[in-house]
């Protein structure tokens, strides 16, 4: 029997639409593990897999400092962003939760999948869980500039001939939200830039819970429209110390085409009592609770991408949101929102030029990483104000296993308050990068 690696019709329509902006060379196919372990695990649909990913980082302030854009990277120098390993049994289904419902035919028998994802690495830090990996040996002394080792990744999926075509997620996941989260689709994490974009850092990496995902009946030649709603444990929490649970809800719609999607993703519930200092984990908005032990946030998504042609794709992101009560706001309610534009061009088969535009408003103060916060600087020297950025790089796969990445990114803050920049000596800073991705 051959290996069974997301042959399902949805993962064959989403590689077809996503494969005219991606290099040739970087497309999901058998992996040196996957080739090494051979039929025997192929016949139980089991595939598993790797990335290590490498990356020399560099300012033009003479600090060591490349926060705050260079996240998830802080300092100067050479970085283990991430060693990791995925063991999964893709899912038959007509949709790929957290990701799009696809015009491809119901299947009539129910099915189940897993997902595993460990990552070791300093991008490991951001998808710490509170209650989880944060006990772990290697994570105990709860230094972020440090690397870590976190279960990014652990739940069982199942499939229901219900409604279009019905898939159910149980356990521990990636975050069903943002435009860079950087889903295994149709190549491995990480995502199309080095750095992380200003959203990006303001929402959440992971939750504990369920999330069922539907698609709406269609005919044949119609446009498409999925749903998804959670129940989860907060944001970046396995334990959830105020007891309360956190509601996911996403609409997306696919043209008929499948060139232009449209996302609206949103997460609400209560942010009081879920952010840990002294792990760096749960959520990056600390708040204080009233008398109800209440301190609602919430956070949306807005995001409309579109295939211009076989060799551009461009992609818009709108999000906002609040932190009731937010402490480092002086317990004054926060509110953060931006935008970022995205253009992805194929140059060749396998080469492939990225840019983004960003503006974002973090005038209150409320989260621990855009604030310094996180990194043990004062109330006085938090920075906040308007952020403006311009990335570009240009992604190079001279082999299938390998993606070679050099990108730029200059920042621009507009602020009456503590600079941002060079450990607060700057309102702008040069970050150049270059980091290698070997896949396995």
């Amino acid at each position: 029997m051959k290996p069974i690696i997301k042959t399902t019709m949805a993962a064959a329509v989403l590689a077809a639409t996503m494969t005219s902006i991606m290099p040739a060379s970087v497309q999901a196919s058998d992996g040196l593990l996957q080739q090494a372990l051979g039929d025997t695990l192929a016949e139980t649909g089991i595939r598993v897999r790797g990335w290590a990913q490498v990356g020399v980082i560099a300012n033009n302030n003479g600090t060591d400092d490349v926060s705050k854009q260079a996240f998830l990277n802080s300092d100067e120098g050479a970085n283990l962003n991430q060693l990791a390993l995925m063991i999964e049994k893709p899912l038959k289904s007509n949709l790929l939760t957290r990701i799009t419902p696809t015009p491809a035919p119901m299947p009539a028998e129910m099915d189940w999948g897993f997902t595993l994802t460990t990552i070791y690495g300093k991008d490991a830090q951001f998808f710490l869980t509170d209650g989880l990996d944060d006990d772990f040996g290697v994570n105990a002394d709860g230094d972020t500039s440090d690397e870590a080792f976190t279960l990014t990744q652990g739940f069982l999926e199942f499939y229901f001939p219900l409604l279009g075509g019905s898939n159910l997620m149980l356990g521990l996941f990636h975050t069903p939200l943002e435009n860079e989260i950087g889903f295994a689709e149709p190549a491995p994490a990480p995502t199309d830039f080095y750095s992380r974009s200003y959203a990006f850092m303001h929402g959440p990496a992971k939750h504990a819970g369920a999330l069922y995902a539907f698609k709406l009946p269609s005919a044949p030649g119609e446009s498409l429209l999925g749903a998804e709603i959670g129940l989860v444990r907060g944001w970046n929490n396995l334990q959830e110390r105020n007891g309360d649970l956190d509601l996911i809800a996403n609409l997306r719609w696919r043209s008929a085409d499948m060139k232009s999607w449209l996302d609206w993703e949103n997460i609400v519930g209560n942010g009081a009592n879920d952010s840990f200092a002294a792990c760096g984990c749960g959520s990056p908005y600390p708040a204080i609770a009233d008398s109800d032990g209440e301190a609602r946030r919430w956070a949306s998504y807005l995001t409309y991408s579109r295939v211009m042609d076989g060799s551009n794709r461009v992609a818009l992101e709108l999000t906002a949101g609040e932190q009731e009560n937010a402490a480092l706001n002086g317990g004054v309610d926060a509110q953060w929102y931006g935008a970022n534009l995205n253009w992805y061009h194929r140059v060749s088969e396998q080469l492939v030029w990225n840019t983004r535009l960003e503006w974002f408003n973090a005038e209150d103060p409320a989260n621990v990483v855009m604030t310094g916060a996180a990194a043990g600087k004062l109330p006085s020297q938090w920075s906040s104000g308007e952020f403006y950025a311009l990335t570009t790089n240009v992604s190079w796969s001279p082999l299938p296993s390998l993606r070679i990445r050099p990108e730029l990114r200059y920042d621009v803050q507009h602020s009456d308050g503590p600079n941002a920049f060079a450990d607060g000596s700057r309102d702008s800073q040069l970050i150049a990068s270059l980091d290698a991705t070997f896949y396995f």
